[in-house]
């Protein structure tokens, strides 16, 4: 009797064992997926797709397909000292706009309806230089407390196979075309918008040792966003 309790035992030990075991490694199976989810995920090309893409770039909102007046009949330049050391919050008319501060810091601009369109760092001291992008009269615009003096300046329009961090217009600032993407040195990235369309996000490295190049169709209508990065060359691609 005992042998045959002991057998039953043994058996029951063995089963419970299985089920701990499976659960250990069913549960070791979700970590794993979840962890895949959030890496940063390459398809080819030096493309970042999946939610990993969707975190970083968040909502599009409407108002970023907004192409202004680009004449700029109403457009200032605007430079001073920034009042307070909590920043500053702005409002000037509608026109194409090259911004920059000093020392550096942190520029928002909001739609009408308070939504965040862009966010970048920006300054002689850190981020890149300048952010051009182009400002409706209903935006507001926030230096942070990072700056002592910004410096809003009105700018041209001309195709460019250059473009800086900012906004820009396929068809008004570069031509449409397939094009390889590289920067000189750094990190950064490129993002192709559409309206109607997934948002496409590109990231770029460059330095002596090893660059990144993507290759890109751009199309007529569509919005470049640059970011994190002082200037992307786009080199067209010849068939």
């Amino acid at each position: 009797m005992r042998s045959i309790m002991q057998n039953r035992f043994d058996a029951k030990g063995v089963l419970i064992g299985i089920f701990i075991c499976m659960l250990v490694l069913s549960g070791c199976h979700n970590l794993q997926g979840t962890k895949s989810e959030k890496r940063i995920v390459y398809a080819d090309n030096y493309e970042i797709t999946g939610t990993t893409k969707d975190e970083m770039i968040g909502k599009v909102h409407p108002a970023i397909f907004t192409t202004v007046d680009r004449s700029n009949i109403e457009a200032k330049r605007t430079f001073g000292p920034m009042p307070t050391k909590r920043g500053a919050m702005l409002k000037i008319e509608t026109g194409r706009y090259k911004m920059t501060g000093h020392p550096s810091g942190n520029i928002y601009i909001y739609d009408k309806d308070n939504n965040l369109l862009v966010q970048e760092i920006v300054g002689e001291k850190a981020g890149v230089p300048t952010l051009t992008v182009d400002i409706d009269s209903t935006y507001s615009i926030l230096f942070d407390g990072g700056y002592n003096t910004v410096t809003i300046e009105p700018v041209g329009t001309m195709l460019s196979t250059e473009l800086t961090a900012g906004i820009w217009d396929v068809g008004l600032d570069i031509e449409p075309g397939d094009y390889t993407i590289s920067i000189p040195d750094g990190y950064g990235f490129v993002q192709i918008l559409e309206q109607g369309a997934d948002p496409r996000l590109f990231e770029l490295m460059g330095s002596e040792l090893k660059s990144s190049k993507s290759r890109v169709q751009l199309q007529e209508g569509q919005k470049v966003r640059v970011s994190r990065v002082s200037v992307v060359y786009f080199e067209p691609v010849s068939e």
